[in-house]
């Protein structure tokens, strides 16, 4: 409900809206669509049985929690999300997109991401390290 309340008291602009978000959007996909696109593949290849739509909101809201004004570390914000998710949030899965938000923090605009197998292996890392067992 708050949701719906905030939407109509916001007085903003429609000129101040249009800059906020696309300030957000160049911090979740700072290379534009080709960004967020190449991110939604590797989703896809990550996990081809899951709906991508709700796949990329979780990672999309993980990314915001994690680098955005409030940032907390991943596991934190795992957890806090975890409850809100519309996929099943495994170990597996948070600490495969750990290891892709990992990747992302680094990335340039040629979008050169590690392969899935890559992916995955640092993945397996950060279970080992303990710092996906969500």
């Amino acid at each position: 409900m708050s949701g719906i309340f905030g939407k109509m008291f916001d007085m903003r602009s429609k000129e101040e809206k249009q800059r906020d978000f696309e300030a957000y959007s160049k911090r979740i996909f700072p290379y534009g669509d080709s960004h967020r696109e190449k991110v939604s593949e590797i989703l896809s290849a990550l996990y081809p049985k899951t709906n991508i739509k709700y796949l990329r909101m979780y990672y999309i809201l993980l990314k915001e929690e994690t680098t955005g004004e409030n940032a907390v570390d991943f596991e934190t914000a795992a957890k806090k999300l975890t409850k809100k998710s519309m996929v099943k949030a495994t170990p597996e899965l948070n600490a495969d997109l750990h290891a892709l938000l990992l990747a992302d923090s680094i990335i340039d605009e040629n979008l050169n991401y590690p392969s899935i197998e890559e992916l995955r292996a640092s993945a397996k890392n950060l279970i080992s390290l303990g710092k996906a067992n969500i």
